[in-house]
């Protein structure tokens, strides 16, 4: 069986029938944590500022908001990003982030710290629209 894939042309988001992330930071300073997940099944919008899980919001999107993460996803190239972006040299106070995509049945994680290098501008436009759907929604 042969399938295109159309998820990271950027042109096609109506064959996308199941699209999900999970969205973390943590650590630095101040000991942050946040998380921010989507289901395309729920429609649902989870966030948490507390690492055991507890005092999870949730909120539905719009279908626009959910076009708009997989058009940034796709746009983006989220699943052409490597796996890790170290920072130069590890330090407690860096922030560590963590985003894993699921679009059908490809799944792809990234992991980086505000002290990373080499990052590519599209993954943080990426977290920048989950992070503006999440507000948009009252959750962050």
């Amino acid at each position: 069986v042969f399938m295109v894939d159309n998820a990271t042309t950027g042109k096609e988001n109506s064959s996308i029938t199941d699209f999900s992330f999970k969205y973390t930071e943590s650590g630095g300073i101040t000991s942050r944590y946040l998380l921010i997940s989507f289901d395309s099944k729920t429609k649902m919008l989870t966030s948490s500022t507390d690492v055991s899980g507890a005092n999870l919001s949730h909120k539905p999107i719009s279908d626009s908001e959910e076009n708009d993460l997989k058009e940034i996803f796709a746009k983006n190239e989220f699943f052409r990003t490597k796996t890790d972006y170290p920072p130069e040299e590890e330090d407690p106070k860096y922030i560590s982030c963590n985003l894993t995509v699921t679009i059908n049945d490809k799944a792809h994680t990234t992991g980086w710290t505000d002290g990373s290098k080499e990052m590519p501008d599209g993954l943080m436009q990426i977290v920048n629209e989950i992070k503006k759907v999440s507000s948009n929604e009252g959750l962050v």
